[in-house]
Parts: structure tokens; sequence; C-alpha cells
């Protein structure tokens, strides 16, 4: 999946109308007051499944979109007005934008920050997850559940929008999978919507120390590839949910934290033959591995190995 970047800005009405076209469907404006006033600024980082954009407009105007194409969570300047038929969103706290035409309007500014999701690839994860291949995800409100899951969004956002957006972050494929399948379950445990009552998978497999050497051998044939959970309890011909019982019983911890146990194993080996001529460092070998947060990595690695990175480095 290439990654896509762009960041512009411009005095040009028409300019940014076209531009914010490609990210807002069917987005139009009409301003008040002159045009020596107005200016904007975009940023945009992403592939087909996720991205972050930023947008900036100084002028006071009312706007119109049609429905968006992906799932879209903004967080918006104070005194933005956003109308879906007789609803007015919540603007002052995370707000997912629903499925439907958009009326807009602020005074002197607008800024949005906004992480986007692709709707199939979510409803992929979902099907895969519940076990029901019909499956489509039905949002039934526009609002976090309760300010728990808010500040479990504003965390999330905070570091798609911090660690999450260096760029040698969002280039490594482990990394970028591992943010979208952060995203998604946060989207989808955050905000109302039609699956979560639903149970996990349980198709009533019985787990055996087979299907446990099946997981294990895949995750470590794949270890630097995008999986995740799914992918490992097809391999193992079990459920997710009879995986996740079955290692916990088994092995003692979770599929995703053994996972993580081998992927550090892997750094570790990587900072014992760092080569220091060539630069390699601690933050570009926890990236290697798929760990996007290095002090979080720094603080695993240290419970795992007795020691910090930097000290295995050094060796």
């Amino acid at each position: 999946m290439p990654v896509t970047r762009m960041s512009m800005a411009s005095r040009e009405p028409d300019v940014a109308l076209a531009v914010i076209r490609g990210l807002q469907p069917g987005f139009d404006f009409a301003r008040d007051g002159d045009d020596a006033a107005f200016s904007f600024a975009v940023s945009h980082l992403g592939d087909e499944r996720l991205s972050l954009d930023r947008l900036d407009l100084v002028c006071t105007a009312r706007g119109v979109a049609d429905p968006m194409t992906t799932f879209n969570v903004c967080e918006a300047s104070p005194g933005m007005r956003l109308e879906v038929g007789r609803e007015q969103l919540d603007t002052d706290r995370p707000f997912l934008y629903p499925l439907a035409p958009i009326e807009s309007s602020w005074e002197h500014e607008a800024r949005a920050d906004s992480v986007r999701v692709d709707i199939d690839a979510v409803e992929t994860l979902a099907r895969e997850y519940f076990g029901r291949p019909g499956l489509r995800v039905r949002f039934t409100g526009s609002a976090p559940i309760d300010a728990a899951r808010e500040r479990h969004w504003r965390g999330v956002a905070k570091h798609m929008r911090g660690p999450g957006s260096e760029p040698e972050v969002f280039d490594h494929v482990l990394l970028r999978d591992a943010l979208f399948r952060t995203v998604a379950a946060a989207l989808l445990s955050d905000f109302p919507n039609d699956t979560l009552d639903l149970p996990p998978a349980n198709d009533g497999g019985v787990a055996t120390p087979a299907s446990i050497r099946r997981a294990i051998a895949y995750m470590e044939e794949h270890i630097s590839e995008p999986i995740g959970l799914v992918d490992i309890a097809a391999a193992s011909r079990l459920s997710p949910r009879g995986l996740q019982d079955a290692f916990r019983r088994i092995v003692g911890v979770s599929p995703t934290q053994y996972l993580r146990s081998l992927r550090l194993s892997a750094a570790r080996a990587d900072l014992l033959a760092a080569d220091l001529v060539h630069r390699d460092t601690v933050s570009a070998i926890a990236h290697r591995w798929g760990f996007t947060h290095v002090p979080r990595f720094a603080a695993a690695y240290r419970t795992e190995y007795g020691e910090n990175p930097h000290e295995t480095l050094a060796r």
C-alpha cells in the first residue's frame, strides 16, 4: 500500500476548494468578508486504510459536503457548527462524521484534525473477529460512548498525531499495520455501534497442542509481516476467541503478547548485532520490529531482559 503525503497552503479560495474536495467529497463553501482575509493550510499523511488530515481555513463561511466515504473521527476548533439534517453534532468532543450530507458554519477560523479509516478494511476485521461473513458495521451515534471512551480515543488520536505521524514510522509496513489495527479497534470500542454487544467468534473448535504449535509456527514464520490475532487464529484453525482462551490456558499469555515477545527477541538480536558505524539506533530497531512508541518499547524490553536497550546496543 503506497503512502501519500501532502502539505500546502494558499490564499486562493479556488485552490483551497479543489484540495479540500479531494479529502471531503462534494465540499463547497460561501464566504463572508473580503478575499484578503482568506487563507488555508492542509496536510495529509496516509495509505488506503488509514490517514491523518489537518485542515485550517481562515475565513467566516458556511459549508456543505456530501457523505463521507470513510469512517472519519474529527477534533474541531471551538465555535464550529456542524449539522446533519436537524441534528447538531457536539464539536466540543471528538466526533464521528455520520455517513450523510453535512452542513457547517464557522466564524474567523475553522481548524480540524481528522483520523480516517477505510470502511471496508474495518468491516473485514470485524467480520473475521466476530465470525460473521456478512457483517456490516453501523454506527448509531457520533459522540464517544462515555467519558472513559472519550479519553481512550483522545489518547489514540494523540499518539497518531505524535509518534505515529513521524515519517519513519508511517513508512514502515509493520508500524503502519499496527497503527491501523489500533485505530480500528478504538473506533469500534469507543463510538456507539451495533457490534458492541456481539460476542467474538467461537466456532467450537477444540484447542490442542497442535493448534498452539501451528499458531507459534505461523508467528515465527511471519514475524516481520503485518499480522494480527485474526491471521494467527486462522493458521491455528481456531476462532480468535478460541485461540485466545487456549493460549492463556496452555502458554500463560495471549497470542498478541507472545508475538510481542518474539519481536522483542528479534529486536534484541538486532541490538546485539548493531553496527554503530552505520548508525543503528534503538529507535530505528524498535520501529523495524513494529514498536511505534519507543519509551514503551524500552520499558517492555527492560522487563523482559533486565536491561535497557541502550545498554544492549552499547555492547
